[in-house]
């Protein structure tokens, strides 16, 4: 009987791929929230695990770059997707060092999912299905955060030299896919459903007073942490494929 798994980061999806684990990337605030709601409006993306990689690859496949340099319009805010006619091309590349670079590492015969609050139960259900056909077990990713530390009352991330760090917007959205899961679980994951669970009547106050919500609400993003946490608006379900991911229903 396969067996739901958490993990963590980069380092946690190379043993998932390693085991042959069908995989699914959580990392809430705010790649996953991005990548469901491009999904959603028909958009492909491509996950990069830093800009530089970005600016390339969308020369070279013609596609759009996200980022505030890019003119796109197109960033890590999850709204920035919905309804973005003026560029008409739905073929983003995306950069980000943690949700994105987990997801740059699945190739063609690897099974993975994107994941967060707005999809839970949808990617649940598809990865659980999927396992009981298979065989496979499931590994849920919590992507993590760089370091965070604050200063004169305002977040900042220490960006040189940071490993990745425990993210509660991770653990906990990672905890609300794996409650919508039938099969067995791991240790790990039933103590991370079962914190989402003790939580969820106070997610929104938990993670506005986290760092990267005092992120996002310092810099005066509050409309993507209240639409993120979102449980189940959507029932999209993200697929990684060989370097880039679609809504499964478009494959």
């Amino acid at each position: 009987m396969p067996t739901v798994k958490l993990d963590w980061g980069v380092e946690g999806v190379k043993y998932a791929l390693r085991d042959n684990d069908i995989v699914i990337i959580v990392d809430a605030i705010r790649f996953s929230s991005a990548v469901a709601t491009a999904a959603a409006e028909g958009f492909t993306i491509y996950p990069v695990s830093d800009n530089e990689k970005g600016r390339a690859l969308a020369l070279e496949i013609g596609a759009e770059l996200a980022g505030e340099a890019s003119g796109t319009g197109f960033s890590l805010s999850p709204l920035s997707y919905i309804k973005n006619d003026r560029h008409p091309n739905k073929r983003v590349v995306l950069a980000s060092p943690n949700g994105a670079a987990c997801a740059a590492l699945l190739k063609e015969n690897d099974i993975g999912y994107i994941g967060c609050f707005l999809n839970a139960a949808a990617v649940a259900r598809r990865a659980g299905r999927e396992a009981s056909e298979s065989g496979r077990d499931i590994t849920v990713i919590a992507a993590g955060e760089e370091r965070a530390a604050e200063k004169d009352g305002r977040v900042y991330y220490v960006r040189e030299n940071s490993g990745r760090v425990f993210a509660p917007e991770d653990y906990l959205g990672g905890g609300a896919i794996i409650s919508y899961m039938t099969l067995p679980k791991d240790t790990d994951a039933i103590l991370c459903e079962s914190t989402f669970l003790a939580v969820r009547n106070r997610l929104r106050d938990l993670l506005m007073e986290s760092y990267s919500g005092r992120w996002l609400l310092q810099n005066d993003a509050q409309k993507d942490l209240e639409y993120l946490l979102q449980i189940n608006y959507y029932d999209i379900i993200p697929v990684i494929n060989n370097g880039k991911i679609v809504n499964i229903n478009n494959e």
